[in-house]
C-alpha cells in the first residue's frame, strides 16, 4: 500500500517528494539541535538531504514503512516529518518523529503521531506500537505520554548513526 495522505484539524501527512529537499534541508536535516537525539548525523550539504529523500520516495509502495512529510495546513509549510515502521530489532511496529526547531512546543508532533496511530489501527490493523526516546530528551517523553504510550523498559539509545550513546526509555502501546 502506498503512503497515504492523512489530515489533522492543523496538519497535512504526505509522502515526500524531491521537491521538498531545500525545505526539509532548511527546517532539520541541517540542524544539529534538532539531529542531537535521533539516529542520524544532521546534513552539512543539502546533497545528502537528496539521497535522504531518495531513499524515502523509494520507500512510498512498502508495507511495512510509512513515512510522512508534515505540512500546515493554513501555509503549506514543510514542519517536520514522522513514520511507522516494522522493526524487526523489537518485532513490532515502531513510531518515530521531529519537527524544525521553529515548531517545538506547538502541539504539532502528538497531533501528526495521533493521526498515524489512527491510521495504523484502522488501515494496517495493528494492535501495538513502540516508541524509543532518550532521556535526555523530556519533550519526546511527553508526547509519548500523551499518546497513552507506557514504559516498558529503560534502554541503550544510540544517536548520531552510533556515534553517541544515551539512555533511553522504551515505551509501547497497545490499540484497541
Amino acid at each position: 500500500m502506498n503512503t497515504p495522505v492523512l489530515e489533522t484539524k492543523r496538519l497535512l501527512l504526505r509522502p515526500f517528494s524531491t521537491e521538498d529537499a531545500r525545505s526539509v534541508f532548511e527546517c532539520w536535516e541541517s540542524d544539529p539541535e534538532v539531529a542531537k537525539y535521533m539516529f542520524w548525523t544532521s546534513h552539512n550539504d543539502i546533497e545528502k538531504t537528496k539521497e535522504w529523500l531518495s531513499f524515502e520516495i523509494g520507500q512510498i509502495a512498502k508495507d511495512d514503512w510509512y513515512r510522512f512529510a508534515i505540512e500546515l495546513k493554513n501555509t503549506g509549510e514543510l514542519i517536520g516529518t514522522a513514520l511507522i515502521y516494522y522493526e524487526p530489532e523489537v518485532e513490532c511496529w515502531e513510531i518515530g518523529y521531529n519537527l524544525g526547531r521553529k515548531y517545538w512546543g506547538f502541539g504539532y508532533a502528538t497531533e501528526a503521531a495521533a493521526e498515524i496511530i489512527s491510521f495504523a489501527k484502522d488501515t494496517l490493523k495493528i494492535s501495538e506500537i513502540v516508541g524509543r526516546y532518550a532521556k535526555e530528551n523530556p519533550a519526546s517523553g511527553n508526547v509519548m505520554r500523551k499518546l497513552g504510550f507506557c514504559y516498558e523498559k529503560d534502554i541503550p539509545y544510540e544517536c548520531n548513526d552510533k556515534s553517541v550513546l544515551r539512555d533511553g526509555i522504551q515505551c509501547r502501546l497497545g490499540i484497541k
